[in-house]
């Protein structure tokens, strides 16, 4: 007669493994600062693009002598500018205007998706500008001083919106300390777990008995 009996243990691989998973996973924090900056990243793009078409297209000839794409790439030639808008100017103003409001609020929307406590310091810039061009087509601000508000307005936009951007990145980065936190706590416990369950499964390693019979006699071996 020959008896086989057997006893083992779970082991703790799983648990580890879900542990090296959990170590190395970005943060909610993390994931939300890719998504705002690849979001931000596409609507700066669209937006450029969007602006160069209404700027390069033939309404927008008679301004493009005055007011460059880029006003930080404004010459002194055109900073001291101190020419009225012409008729043709101000028409040529009027047409392309839709076509820049519609860019601007193309990129309003999708920020609105991305970083939506920009959009107010946006919004603030954009209507500034409008209150700038009017008074240059009633003919109350020269092209020079037109091109030099519309650069410290820019400048000034930069500043603000650098301002909520660092202030949007420390909160994350507070949210990515505290979700470390407590991914680390989780990790302690898991690995306290793992420990004591691997003193359990040394104390119980599997045991094999065999048995031999013979007659009334009977005879075990463990190991």
């Amino acid at each position: 007669m020959h008896i086989s009996i057997s006893r083992s243990w779970p082991s703790v691989a799983v648990t580890l493994m879900l542990a090296s998973l959990l170590a190395g996973c970005a943060t909610a924090a993390q994931r939300q600062y890719q998504a705002m900056s690849t979001g931000n990243q596409a609507i700066m793009t669209q937006g450029k693009a969007c602006l160069e078409a209404a700027y390069n297209s033939p309404d927008a000839a008679p301004v493009r002598a005055h007011e460059p794409f880029n006003v930080a790439d404004a010459s002194l030639s055109q900073l001291a500018d101190a020419s009225l808008a012409t008729k043709p100017e101000i028409d040529s103003i009027m047409t392309i205007h839709p076509q820049l409001r519609a860019c601007q609020k193309i990129a309003l929307d999708a920020m609105l998706n991305t970083t939506p406590s920009v959009v107010p310091l946006l919004a603030k810039a954009y209507s500034e500008a409008d209150d700038d061009i009017l008074l240059l087509i009633k003919r109350k601000l020269s092209w020079g001083e037109y091109t030099k508000r519309r650069r410290d307005r820019s400048l000034a936009g930069q500043v603000a919106i650098q301002a909520e951007s660092q202030r949007i990145t420390a909160g994350l980065e507070q949210q990515h300390e505290s979700e470390l936190g407590r991914r680390q706590a989780a990790l302690n416990a898991i690995s306290q777990w793992a420990q004591t369950q691997q003193m359990i499964n040394a104390m119980n390693r599997p045991v094999m008995t065999n048995c031999f019979g013979a007659g009334s006699m009977i005879s075990c071996t463990t190991h």
